[in-house]
């Protein structure tokens, strides 16, 4: 295992009580942002291509019992090419491929509340079935519950 994948597979792993985690902020070459999301638990590394689950797509459900809840459609798996793949202080840098630069580090105030919402539902409210589907790290797009 690399440095970089050691780095990030421990920020996922947001300790004993899962209270970190890490953040993907994704900017255009002028330095503006265009994207910026806490990371789910999981990543897989396949074929020269980091996968990795941004947790995006949260709400409120009108009903139902559930008090916040994502749509696992949005919530789906991204690729980042590892060709230009370096550390940065705490950070781990990548070039997308598309003149954007990726940065993954440890979850900020911004993404932290929105994890530990994901980490609630994944933990309540998904079955087994389903957890194991999102920690597989597959597949463009979520279909069943919570799509």
């Amino acid at each position: 295992m690399t440095e970089w994948e050691e780095r990030l597979a421990r920020w996922l792993a947001g300790g004993e009580e899962l209270e970190s985690g890490a953040e993907l902020e994704v900017c255009e070459l002028d330095g503006s942002l265009a994207f910026l999301a806490p990371l789910a638990r999981h990543y897989r590394v396949a074929d020269g291509v980091l996968w990795v689950r941004p947790v995006v797509g949260g709400y409120a459900p009108a009903e139902g019992g559930v008090p916040y809840a994502f749509s696992l459609n949005e919530a789906r798996a991204r690729a980042l090419p590892l060709d230009d793949v370096r550390l940065e202080g705490e950070e781990i840098v990548l070039a997308t491929g598309a003149d954007q630069i990726a940065r993954i580090r440890p979850a900020g105030p911004e993404t932290l509340p929105e994890l530990e919402r994901w980490d609630t539902f994944v933990l309540t409210v998904l079955d087994a079935g389903e957890e194991a589907a999102l920690d597989r790290v597959e597949g463009d797009s979520w279909l069943g519950r919570w799509s």
